[in-house]
């Protein structure tokens, strides 16, 4: 986009050319940001739900006065011969759009991820989406939209590039120029800074906090814990990455304490997965925290039909209510 944008841009102001953008992110106001840190003035629509039929991205377009595409993907030569062509209106050249397997499937998990990100959000939002993502995906295998989409929030052995690593640069150089960033509504999460990779280390060995377990279950539960499980889109059972939603009871006026350290995850001993790239979610007082990490099998193996693991945090009950250490055990399917 930023080289296509250098070429036309004179173009755009002398009336010789209009440029417009159409996205296919799950996330548009992300688009918004690197358009601001490009500084790309020009309009841009979302198609968050892909009603184009586009299976991959970036493709240019040329398209004339009545609506018709003369150059897709074109040479700066296309571009020289397109301007100073004029075209008749050619309806021969008009397509009906095809039937497309799966994106009945593919909007669903769009619509899901949406709520997810929103004010409304159901604890099986996330699970959702991603299912039915798997679902249209293993319709048409050929649509990359909706393999990227899956693989956004996977284990780093199926990326083809890190998708927002761009962020952090947007926004540091756009405040340098005296600018407000472009606020977003959903902060990329780890999975979606991390770059491809198909070894990375272990997360380090941190000393189990509970190795006799003596240490109180929530057996409440005073803090709600919902996994979903994001897998490769190979299909190999090399690894899946897991997301884990921590959600206080309300009901209980529940409050985190980070005095012991933030919230940790660690699998049951001998457990046949190690795991890696393990961070939590930025400390908040109150609300929900995520766990997020990646899940590979030990020696080579294929990964179980599930495992078993326990989350330690630290929390407060009511403004005057005594702060506790507890432990959460969860067993997670993988199949």
């Amino acid at each position: 986009m930023p080289g296509w944008h250098a070429k036309t841009k004179n173009l755009v102001a002398e009336g010789k050319l209009k440029v417009a953008g159409i996205v296919q992110e799950q996330h548009p106001n992300r688009a918004m940001l690197y358009m601001q840190w490009q500084q790309m003035d020009w309009p841009v629509l979302a198609d968050p739900f892909n009603e184009l039929g586009i299976k991959v991205v970036p493709i240019t377009l040329l398209i004339d006065q009545h609506g018709i595409i003369r150059f897709k993907n074109p040479k700066e030569s296309d571009l020289k011969e397109f301007l100073a062509a004029s075209y008749d209106h050619d309806a021969a050249k008009l397509k009906t759009p095809a039937a497309r397997t799966g994106y009945s499937d593919f909007k669903k998990g769009v619509t899901f991820r949406q709520r997810f990100d929103s004010p409304e959000r159901q604890p099986d939002d996330f699970e959702n989406a991603v299912r039915f993502w798997e679902k249209a995906l293993a319709l048409d295998p050929d649509q990359y939209i909706w393999r990227r989409r899956i693989q956004q929030y996977g284990p780093r052995l199926d990326k083809p590039y890190s998708f927002y690593d761009w962020v952090t640069q947007a926004r540091e150089e756009i405040i340098a120029r005296g600018d407000i960033p472009h606020p977003l509504t959903a902060e990329p999460s780890g999975s979606e800074f991390a770059r491809p990779a198909r070894r990375i280390a272990e997360s380090a060995a941190l000393a189990h906090p509970d190795p006799n377990g003596k240490v109180s279950r929530d057996l409440l539960p005073l803090v709600a814990m919902h996994p979903v499980v994001v897998p490769s889109t190979k299909g190999d059972g090399g690894a899946v990455r897991i997301h884990i939603q921590l959600t206080p009871r309300a009901e209980n006026d529940i409050h985190w304490s980070d005095d012991v350290g933030p919230v940790q995850f660690f699998l049951e001993p001998d457990s046949p997965v190690t795991i890696h790239d393990l961070s939590a979610s930025a400390p908040a007082a109150t609300g929900k925290r995520t766990l997020e990490f990646e899940l590979r099998p030990k020696d080579g193996a294929s990964l179980p039909e599930s495992f078993r693991g326990a989350a330690f945090y630290y929390i407060c009950e009511g403004a005057e209510g005594a702060c506790r250490f507890l432990r959460n055990d969860i067993v997670i399917s993988l199949r």
